[in-house]
């Protein structure tokens, strides 16, 4: 009943979705969406496909996409990142979306003004330009000054727009649910979850606020490094529909004109871009999600400005450690830990097949062991494992998609400020800092520290397991089921396993045993205990790390 009254609520943005379907050849799909009732009578009719068609699947539903309006642009946008869903020229036709809106009159930007700031424009600017110098789906951006003469930028929501996003994330929600339960496509992807991750992103963008403080977050991130600024945000100006921040003259990365006259190192300029985005992946695991060309600019100096902080990527370090496994395999050649990557990174269906996944992961192997490391391209490596996870039906989280997104968008607008510059390369100083810190002393102690209690459970209950098992073999009743296609990779490299597990616990227990000495002043052979614990852990740990840069 609920159920009912939600969708005749929205009867009328029902009825010109489905007739937005049928005029672009997908009337089929209404009946399975329980949409055709919305339909004018006269074109039920017109329900089935389009027999003929000059335009592709691909164009036609960036068309539909296009003509809903602003949710569904920005839906089909974040899509465009989901080549673990789509097939490439859906997301080819996808990336082509664009904003294209007419700016909303400067009256309706007073009223806004005046309605959340409480005070008229004239009363809190000494000057506040008429036209926007930039007008999107949601909001557009006037130029300003403030009384005491700061040059500012205001971000002023376009109204009704919080009420019309509202309106059709509903419906999305609605139809996502109607896949789910009668698709394999909507089951296995979780529309439903992906939905609420659009929601999510839609909400950050909304609230201006939240903004303002993704701004701050990057502030505080890069306050000990002086290769990007983040503009300051004026908060007795900014509310949930307001937005006000500094305005910071600089030449953006999309104006090559402006950029060839200023005598700017094109490869320095690109070297300190990868440099800031390297940096929010893999150290602070927050980053900016649309870095776009229209959104980044620099100072002559060669400090990099970043705008537009309304869609950011959050990861925590688990996920930071998964994709820095994942290129590292990709630029080893490791087709053991690109598998690994890759499955942990995304949700793997139950009906998988392992080998076939292996050899699909294998192909690609090769295909980069004839490349040198300079000519890989990030973009292209991680498209291709993208690729790979749409085949086996992986479904992969938005985080790391949008990741993706970002890196393909980075190594665009480097190779147009430098051709000759490698991504690869210039991850190289970055990638052994975070190397030697995660395996430092000091890196090994944290770990520890996060992981105590885990350790402690697995330590307590291996001793059991292992009787059990030994109780197992001996009384002949161990027996391995081997319906899963995959299993004869889990047998051929069980000892190997073993071996780890066997030297990773006497790491781990050299290392709880240096803790708990630490301070004790302890000797053996007149050397202080902590330090040989400390030796062995290194020596043990250092083993263990080459047997797992050596596995095929």
């Amino acid at each position: 009943m609920q159920y009912l009254r939600k969708r005749y609520k929205h009867f009328n943005r029902y009825r010109e979705i489905a007739n937005v379907l049928v005029k672009h050849g997908f009337g089929y799909m209404l009946n399975y969406l329980g949409m055709a009732e919305f339909l004018k009578y006269s074109r039920k009719s017109r329900v089935e496909d389009n027999k003929v068609s000059p335009v592709s699947k691909a164009e036609r539903m960036r068309l539909v996409m296009e003509e809903l309006g602003p949710t569904f642009i920005k839906l089909g946008q974040l899509l465009s990142t989901r080549s673990d869903m789509l097939p490439q020229e859906y997301i080819t036709e996808l990336s082509r979306l664009q904003e294209q809106v007419p700016a909303f009159s400067f009256s309706e930007v007073k009223e806004r003004v005046q309605m959340e700031l409480g005070y008229p424009v004239k009363d809190l600017f000494h000057y506040f330009e008429k036209e926007p110098m930039a007008a999107a789906s949601i909001g557009q951006v006037h130029r300003a000054l403030l009384e005491n003469g700061d040059k500012v930028v205001v971000k002023v929501q376009r109204p009704g727009i919080q009420k019309v996003m509202s309106v059709d994330i509903e419906i999305l929600y609605d139809l996502a649910a109607i896949l789910e339960r009668h698709t394999w496509w909507g089951k296995n992807y979780g529309l439903a979850e992906v939905v609420g991750e659009f929601d999510h992103m839609l909400n950050g963008e909304l609230n201006y606020t939240s903004e303002g403080k993704n701004a701050g977050i990057f502030d505080t991130n890069f306050k000990q490094d002086k290769n990007l600024i983040v503009p300051r945000v004026y908060w007795d100006y900014t509310t949930s529909k307001i937005l006000t921040m500094q305005q910071v003259d600089s030449i953006k990365l999309n104006d090559w004109q402006e950029l060839d006259k200023s005598g700017l190192n094109g490869t320095m300029v690109a070297q300190e871009l990868i440099d800031v985005m390297l940096k929010q992946i893999f150290v602070h695991g927050f980053f900016h999600a649309d870095p776009h060309p229209g959104n980044l600019g620099v100072l002559s100096g060669g400090e990099i400005i970043m705008m537009d902080f309304g869609i950011v990527g959050r990861l925590d370090e688990e996920d930071r450690e998964k994709i820095a496994n994942l290129v590292l395999g990709i630029i080893n050649r490791n087709t053991s830990s690109v598998v690994r990557a890759i499955t942990s990174l995304g949700v793997v269906p139950g009906n998988i097949d392992f080998n076939a996944f292996r050899k699909e992961v294998e192909k690609l192997r090769k295909k980069y062991f004839e490349i040198p490391l300079k000519d890989i391209s990030v973009s292209e490596s991680l498209g291709e494992v993208m690729k790979i996870a749409y085949k086996y039906n992986i479904s992969v989280r938005t985080d790391f998609t949008m990741l993706v997104k970002a890196l393909v968008t980075l190594e665009g607008i480097t190779s147009k400020l430098d051709p000759e510059l490698s991504i690869v390369e210039a991850t190289k100083p970055l990638g052994k800092k975070i190397m030697v810190e995660r395996y430092s002393l000091e890196g090994l102690r944290r770990a520890l520290g996060k992981n105590i209690f885990e350790y402690h459970t697995m330590f307590s209950r291996l001793p059991g397991q292992f009787n059990y098992l030994m109780d197992l073999v001996t009384r002949g009743e161990l027996t391995f089921k081997a319906e899963n296609p995959g299993m004869n990779i889990v047998i051929k490299h069980l000892y190997r396993l073993i071996n780890r597990l066997s030297l990773s616990i006497v790491t781990a227990g050299l290392i709880i045993a240096s803790a708990l000495l630490s301070g004790k002043n302890i000797t053996f052979l007149d050397m202080p205990v902590e330090q040989l614990s400390l030796g062995g852990a290194a020596l043990t740990g250092t083993f263990f790390v080459v047997s797992l840069f050596r596995s095929p």
